[in-house]
């Protein structure tokens, strides 16, 4: 009979607490990844996801009735620059291209990966169907996102995210 040594006796109780020890720091680096990048909710409809998933079919109709009614144009200096910009976003009805007043519009300039850049600039005024936006900074180079919601006076709402590009 052949005698172990006491190392190949040791091979697996070894090899398990080993396991072990990289499975904890794993988790532990797993936290750590999270915590330098956050989980940014997505806020396309401008609510949070528990209201958007309870009336998504509701959300889904009104913008299919207003895609069938309105038309929608940003009207952007793109690409956006480092500084002040600004926007304006002109409302018709398809069928005649007639201006729509008394629409209710919210903005919101974000970049797709952040929440820490947000801005949510107002409408200062209206003219002949376009909503003009007040003035926004833009401060760091790279894409950005053009986040509307405009319901109409017959309450049906519009989603649209426009992607624009930063430079110099």
């Amino acid at each position: 009979m052949k005698k172990q040594s006491k190392l190949s006796e040791l091979r697996w109780p070894i090899g398990i607490i080993l396991a072990i020890f990289a499975v904890i720091g794993l988790g532990i680096w797993t936290i750590e990844q999270a915590n330098v990048n956050p989980v940014v909710m997505d806020d396309y409809y401008f609510e949070s996801y528990q209201d958007v998933e309870l009336n998504i079919n509701e959300i889904r109709n009104k913008q299919i009735a207003f895609d069938k009614k309105y038309d929608t144009q940003i009207l952007a200096n793109t690409p956006f620059v480092i500084g002040q910009n600004s926007i304006a976003i002109k409302l018709t009805t398809k069928a005649d291209a007639k201006p729509v007043a008394d629409a209710n519009i919210t903005v919101k300039i974000t970049r797709p990966d952040t929440d820490k850049f947000d801005k949510m600039p107002k409408v200062t005024s209206y003219e002949n169907g376009i909503y003009h936006i007040e003035p926004f900074a833009v401060e760091k180079i790279g894409r950005w996102q053009i986040m509307t919601k405009i319901i109409t006076p017959d309450t049906l709402a519009s989603f649209s995210k426009t992607e624009v590009n930063a430079t110099k």
